[in-house]
């Protein structure tokens, strides 16, 4: 082999090793940017959130049937033919965090859920006697920020503004009592009894709750009949209907003295002699 021979065939040995020795080389890896994987939606329990604080929003809730399976007249200014119209909060009873409540939701409409908000209420909240210093003076978010209710009309609001929330129309009722009211009229100086209760629209028909002493009316309850014959304390007759509304802002109570009066008054046009007991079945919830 000549010397030029011999140059040109060390070249192409060269070359051709030179390029298996590349093609077995593995490039550098550059950075890449990797898609985050979905993150799961948090699970809230009942302990409250800041209201500054950012939080998820809640899973859709169920919405009841708004069907009425029975026809209903309107009474007490509530059209109890229209349940859509009392789904929405009042100016009082507006969740500024409704995750709060989240614990209750994705349950299907029935009366055991309105006994599981019932039961929720009494374990998350401690009970005190405000002596009526709370009617109509404060809103369900501080309730929700105080943890305490003071009686009858706390436990209603907060009752009202959870259901409603998990879309049940609701309507709050403020009654006295009638044995109170005869006393009264004859002259007879003693305390003022009443109390509060909440219409429920669930499965087709309106439900009568009392939100505070777990108990409840479903079969055949008449929103349009004025007596509620639960007698309780030293309410020995049963209660009288004296207005309803979203909550007691809506029908015009902001404070203890507005609702004395609003007492006495009700009970001057009270006619006692044409009482007449509804036969209502009580239950309570388990």
């Amino acid at each position: 082999m000549d010397t030029h021979r011999l140059a040109r065939f060390v070249i192409t040995v060269l070359g051709i090793g030179f390029l298996v020795a590349c093609a077995s080389v593995s490039p550098t890896p550059r950075p890449t940017t990797i898609p985050a994987s979905p993150t799961a939606r948090p699970t809230f329990s009942a302990t409250p959130l800041p209201t500054s604080t950012a939080t998820a929003t809640p899973s859709p809730t169920r919405t009841p049937t708004l069907t009425a399976s029975q026809r209903y007249a309107s009474a007490f200014g509530i059209d109890y033919a229209h349940p859509e119209k009392y789904i929405a909060q009042g100016e009082q009873t507006r969740l500024a965090n409704p995750a709060i409540i989240n614990a209750l939701r994705g349950k299907p409409p029935s009366i055991a859920h309105l006994g599981e908000i019932y039961f929720w209420i009494k374990c998350e909240f401690t009970t005190w006697s405000a002596g009526g210093a709370t009617i109509g003076a404060v809103t369900t978010d501080q309730l929700f920020q105080s943890r305490r209710l003071g009686g009858c009309h706390d436990w209603g609001l907060v009752y009202a503004s959870i259901a409603r929330e998990l879309g049940y129309p609701v309507v709050m009722i403020d009654t006295a009592g009638i044995a109170w009211a005869k006393g009264f009229l004859a002259g007879k100086k003693s305390p003022y009894l009443g109390h509060v209760f909440v219409e429920v629209f669930v499965g087709g028909k309106w439900v009568l709750v009392d939100s505070t002493n777990n108990w409840y009316v479903e079969e055949n309850y008449d929103p349009a009949n004025a007596i509620i014959p639960l007698k309780m304390g030293d309410e020995t007759e049963g209660l009288f209907v004296m207005r309803k509304g979203v909550d007691t802002w809506g029908y015009g109570i902001r404070s203890n003295a507005e609702l004395t009066r609003l007492m006495e008054e009700s009970a001057r046009q009270l006619k006692i002699e044409t009482i007449k007991f509804p036969p209502y079945n009580w239950q309570r919830f388990r």
